[in-house]
């Protein structure tokens, strides 16, 4: 049997199997979210599902491998350990390639070489692979048309592929159904000399091993925690309030990562951005969080809550939290002529919790919902002496009771 023959013989085992593997059943099994907790938002999560389930990736972190990266760019190496997951490609003699005996993918370099999917990066010596540069879309089209042995296809009409070496093969996967184009709805650019991300080589593979995309159960998201502080009208520092909720509003955190207030509005901070930053804190407080760097004025300010409030200093002091959910968490912001709100949304099992603060009507938190078992319940207490403030949270949940506590003395 040729390569070639060998090639479509074992790429129609695997897609079979596979496909049937990828079905309502599977997807139905899938937890809420899906296998990966940074793919929720990207549009290419059902088909990174459908290659997961296919065993073509395990995730972009191991060990844990809980991230598949969607947006990196997808390396050569890397390409080369998903085809020979793909087409389930034995193993093969050393290509002769001088700069990949560092490279954990060095097997499947090799692997894809014996089945002539690549030749190299260096023509005409090609005696290099160039494994950690990234691939872009025209050499993917390339690799694919290599790896499915596809036929020759009329013009598909992109009018960005014309000077383009890989033309032939880029008319040749957009015949196979394997590409639409770059530039939805229009459709009618290919961009061959962008990288390929990660989620969108999960399409590209998915289409091309004929695998049914999997969408998961939609990830619990709900509203965590809300609060609100009050300002009078018309002070010139209200720009600066409004100017960091509206950097802040829209923010994701992934799971297991940590945010940095300094990090978002880029180490710059303005009189007014304080009090949007106390307000987030509060969110952040009252929602169980797990709160990474904070530090509360020297000065107490009446239209913050004594000693649970946030300063930003830039270089030197920063509010900074972890995700420690299991799911992606998103800021939220609005505002008025008086007032600023932070909402934080996610899951905490269904408990949201709704805050306001004014000098006159001073805290108040609302449970809107109590949640089920796994619910943080979070308790305040503030004992003030003079100046001085301690401040004690208590996060209740399934596993236990844990309090933190600070003291907090203002100069004036």
């Amino acid at each position: 049997m040729t390569p070639v023959l060998r090639l479509m013989a074992a790429l129609a085992v695997v897609a079979a199997m596979l496909a049937a593997a990828a079905g309502p059943a599977a997807a139905a099994e899938l937890p809420p979210g899906g296998s990966f907790v940074d793919d929720d938002l990207s549009v290419h999560q059902a088909t990174i599902e459908a290659i997961a389930a296919a065993g073509v990736t395990t995730g972009c972190n191991p060990p844990a491998n809980d991230r598949f990266c969607p947006d990196q760019p997808v390396t050569r190496a890397q390409m080369a350990s998903l085809l020979v997951r793909a087409l389930d490609l034995p193993p093969a003699p050393d290509a002769g390639f001088t700069d990949t005996a560092d490279s954990i993918h060095a097997a499947t370099i090799d692997a894809i070489a014996a089945a002539g999917i690549t030749l190299g990066c260096n023509p005409p010596a090609n005696d290099r692979y160039c494994p950690d540069q990234p691939v872009t879309r025209a050499q993917m089209a390339t690799l694919l048309v290599r790896a499915l042995d596809l036929p020759p296809a009329p013009d598909a009409g992109f009018t960005d592929t014309a000077d383009s070496i890989y033309a032939a093969n880029i008319d040749a996967i957009a015949a196979a159904g394997i590409t639409t184009g770059c530039n939805p709805p229009a459709n009618d650019r290919y961009c061959p000399d962008r990288p390929v991300t990660r989620g969108q080589m999960a399409s590209f593979l998915t289409r091309a091993l004929g695998l049914e995309p999997m969408t998961p159960p939609p990830a619990p998201f709900h509203l965590m925690a809300s609060f609100t502080t009050h300002h009078n009208c018309c002070e010139s520092r209200i720009a600066a309030v409004h100017a960091i909720a509206d950097r802040l509003n829209g923010v994701w955190i992934l799971p297991g990562d940590t945010f940095s207030v300094l990090d978002r509005i880029g180490d710059r901070v303005q009189s007014g951005n304080c009090q949007t930053s106390t307000t987030l804190f509060n969110a952040i407080y009252y929602a169980g969080l797990d709160e990474v760097e904070h530090r509360p004025h020297s000065v107490d300010y009446a239209r913050y809550p004594q000693g649970i409030e946030s300063t930003l200093i830039p270089g030197r002091v920063d509010l900074r939290f972890r995700n420690d959910t299991a799911h992606p968490l998103q800021i939220r912001t609005s505002y008025t002529g008086t007032s600023v709100t932070v909402e934080l949304w996610g899951d905490n099992d269904s408990r949201s919790v709704v805050g306001d603060f004014t000098p006159q009507a001073g805290t108040v938190l609302d449970v809107v919902s109590e949640g089920g078992p796994n619910a943080r319940v979070v308790t305040s207490s503030v004992v003030g002496s003079g100046r001085t403030y301690e401040v004690t949270r208590t996060i209740t949940d399934a596993s236990g009771s844990t309090s933190e506590t600070w003291t907090w003395t203002y100069a004036y």
